[in-house]
């Protein structure tokens, strides 16, 4: 799927700011979210990166070799590196990854040419994060596929997982009146 530069700064405001419900909302994919610690750290962290590597995809020339990581927060580069000590966070997301996915969490670089606007490889756009209405602590991440059940997005689990989940359910397309009914984290 091809993302357009502007689409991406539209990404990056949304991250920041709430997005307006209207009629033309899209039908959303819901990623069910539950963190180690406290969810607004973690909406925190998961919003940082966000809007770290959207940042990146507006500015960056993916035509480079290695694309620059100055902005990317120091936590989320170490969990890549699998620096970190024992018990650590980045520990923790790494062995979580693996474990739901088989797979070795993503190398930085990796995993920022993911952004590449004209990559056409990752399915989805950031929509928004939620809080459950059900009182649990579990966050939403709300998604714009396009209303496509399938749809690549192994490089957000892997951040979602570095961020401090301990569990990510696999998405799930709704109407976007289940986004509006919850408040923003």
């Amino acid at each position: 799927m091809l993302h357009e530069i502007d689409g991406v700064g539209r990404e990056f405001t949304r991250v920041s700011e709430r997005p307006r419900i209207a009629s033309e909302t899209p039908v959303l994919a819901c990623i069910a979210i539950t963190s180690e610690g406290d969810p607004e750290a973690y909406a925190h962290r998961l919003r940082d990166a966000l809007g770290a590597v959207f940042a990146l995809a507006v500015d960056a020339d993916f035509d480079e070799d290695e694309l620059p990581v100055d902005g990317i927060p120091d936590w989320f580069l170490d969990a890549g590196r699998g620096a970190g000590p024992a018990g650590s966070t980045a520990e923790a997301a790494r062995a979580r990854y693996r474990e739901r996915t088989g797979a070795d969490p993503w190398e930085i670089q990796n995993w920022l040419f993911r952004f590449d606007p004209e990559l056409e490889a990752r399915g989805w756009e950031f929509w928004d994060l939620t809080r459950a209405t059900d009182g649990s602590g579990r966050l939403h991440l709300w998604l714009d596929t396009w209303g496509e059940p399938m749809f690549s997005w192994e490089e957000l689990r892997w951040l979602l997982y570095a961020c401090g989940a301990e569990t990510v359910a696999d998405p799930v397309v709704v109407g976007s009146g289940s986004w509006a009914a919850e408040a923003t984290v």
